[in-house]
């Protein structure tokens, strides 16, 4: 178990970071959103900042203390940003996704109170609004037996 002489919280955007120092010249931290953290491991694991888990903490040295938050700060710009749709049935969900995925738009799968959400990265609204609209030109085919 490591010991945490040093806990900040800081509170941005609904995001609850906690970071702190082992006293062995590594730094932790923490965040209470699942799909930040796993963003999180990925971009570290490209960006080569070694690092490692414990308790739910990502600890890493010091040294790479300027890296890691340029690396946090990048994570936080993608998992915040973009738009977020929830579809009450798996053919809209899927037949979104499958849009985004023709059309190479980055998008992420996010789960909230058991519901999946599909946060996506419109290069404009006109874009957005050409998706959605796609969407629910199917859902009415769909309804109408097409």
């Amino acid at each position: 178990m490591v010991w945490i002489r040093t806990i900040i919280i800081v509170s941005t955007l609904g995001l609850v970071l906690i970071v702190g120092c082992t006293g062995s010249g590594e730094r932790g931290f923490k965040s209470d959103r699942p799909e930040f953290m796993q963003q999180l491991r990925v971009a570290l694991s490209q960006s080569g900042i070694p690092f490692r888990e414990d308790a739910g903490y990502i600890f890493y040295d010091k040294e790479y203390k300027k890296a890691f938050d340029e690396v946090l700060i990048k994570v936080n710009e993608s998992v915040s940003g973009g738009v977020s749709v929830r579809y009450e049935d798996a053919a809209s969900r899927q037949y979104h996704k499958q849009l985004l995925r023709e059309q190479g738009i980055k998008y992420l799968i996010e789960y909230k109170d058991g519901d999946e959400w599909i946060r996506w990265y419109p290069e404009s609204d006109e874009q957005q609004a050409a998706i959605e609209l796609k969407v629910a030109e199917k859902n009415f085919e769909r309804g109408r037996g097409k």
